[in-house]
């Protein structure tokens, strides 16, 4: 007895007499074999619109993965439109396929996307936050920042690192159109592990977190004698994630560790000439602690420099770096910032076409006036070469958008 695929071959090497083939009842066994070859989150979006048939037959699911891909940039939109327009559309880049994705997510409409991470959006609506996976639809409600939070008490240190109290959460304002959360991160796959932890830091430059589930935030908690400092003193402006620990920055370079298992907390004072650039902290593939200026307010030195921490004990210091050996650095507009071992992208559809020591990052070029309220930018993406800083434009020109829109943000799709 001939197999249903065979009996589809055989229908397919007959087409009918109007020359065209009917693609859209193929026998989902075939339709499975195809799904188990998909390599390519782009291919997996193009196949998904062929018809309802294929839609169905490709739904999201944990069956197959893709590997590892080349992240996608969300390019910007505007997050409050005049009543009427089309809010929904939001538009992704793939540099590998050089095609941009027009994706409906009404979930987002007159929200702003402050954040990306584990192929999960963070949605901010007032002071509702939740979680978004636009390539499955799926959707995690976070708690409301109007729900008093708990905090996390650490043992006091000397000249502590700690962030502000939670007080300063209900300064958090709705009305001005401005993102209250700055920057994101996932420890999992949220729709995998019922024991992720969002971290989050908050305007105002609060650190809190919370599980999947929870019904309330929890702030990092310190001393008391934290509530007499200076805000701008201590700001915190980067935190990142690695083996179970949180790391956190100040403006004078200051690193704080945080064990939320024991409840523990370590500063390591190093010294870095911050200088107000942007700042962004990450840990590379082998596991340093790597930190990302742009300095920007620097005509002779313009672009992003990376240092490394050279520990020695609890003293420490940044030096800057030349080789980050097989890393792969992304930066975006947002303040989000992450790193990926050249390794994850060998059976990708870039393979061995990518390198590691290089750092991606989005930038905007001036286009055009526009009026009192901004000016019109185009949009490209740079490779930089850690090693001598050089750089090339692999996507020059992505589109032109509004000064006041949201930021480009670097995306990388996943199933889970």
């Amino acid at each position: 007895m001939r197999s249903p695929i065979d009996i589809e071959r055989q229908r397919m090497n007959h087409p009918p007499a109007n020359g065209f083939r009917d693609w859209s009842h193929l026998p989902s066994e075939l339709l499975h074999l195809i799904s188990e070859k998909i390599s390519s989150f782009a291919d997996y979006i193009s196949i998904r619109a062929v018809c309802v048939s294929w839609r169905s037959a490709f739904s999201p699911c944990h069956s197959h993965q893709p590997p590892p891909q080349f992240p996608w940039l969300m390019l910007p939109y505007n997050p409050n439109p005049c009543t009427g327009n089309d809010t929904s559309i939001r538009l992704f880049y793939d540099s590998v396929s050089c095609r941009t994705f027009k994706i409906n997510l009404p979930e987002t409409s007159r929200k702003r996307v402050v954040g990306s991470s584990h192929g999960w959006l963070i949605i901010e609506d007032g002071p509702n936050v939740s979680l978004l996976n636009p390539i499955t639809k799926a959707v995690i409600r976070l708690p409301s920042f109007t729900t008093p939070p708990n905090i996390l008490h650490f043992p006091p240190l000397e000249d502590d690192l700690s962030p502000y109290p939670p007080t300063v959460l209900s300064r958090l304002t709705y009305d001005t159109g401005e993102p209250n959360i700055f920057n994101v991160i996932l420890t999992s796959y949220p729709s995998l592990d019922r024991g992720c932890i969002v971290m989050v830091l908050v305007r105002y430059w609060n650190l809190v977190f919370c599980r999947v589930g929870d019904e309330c935030w929890t702030v990092l908690g310190g001393d008391q004698i934290q509530e007499q400092r200076d805000e701008i003193g201590e700001a915190v402006l980067g935190v990142t994630y690695h083996n179970g620990l949180y790391y956190s920055i100040n403006r004078h370079g200051k690193v704080a560790v945080y064990d939320l298992q024991s409840c523990k907390k370590e500063i390591i004072d190093s010294v870095v000439p911050i200088d107000g650039s942007h700042c962004y902290l990450v840990a590379s593939a082998s596991g340093e602690l790597l930190m990302l200026l742009d300095h920007h307010n620097r005509s002779e030195r313009r672009g992003i420099i990376v240092y490394k921490l050279i520990r020695n004990g609890v003293k420490g210091k940044w030096e800057e770096s030349h080789e980050i050996g097989e890393t792969v650095v992304f930066v975006d507009c947002s303040c989000q910032c992450f790193s990926l071992p050249v390794y994850a992208f060998r059976s990708g559809p870039i393979g061995d076409r990518m390198e590691g020591n290089r750092l991606f990052h989005p930038y905007n070029t001036k286009a055009v006036c526009g009026n009192e309220d901004g000016y019109l930018f185009n949009v490209a993406i740079k490779s930089v070469n850690v090693g001598d800083l050089s750089f090339e434009k692999i996507n020059p020109n992505l589109g032109v958008f509004h000064s006041t829109w949201s930021k480009s943000m670097w995306f990388s799709p996943s199933l889970c």
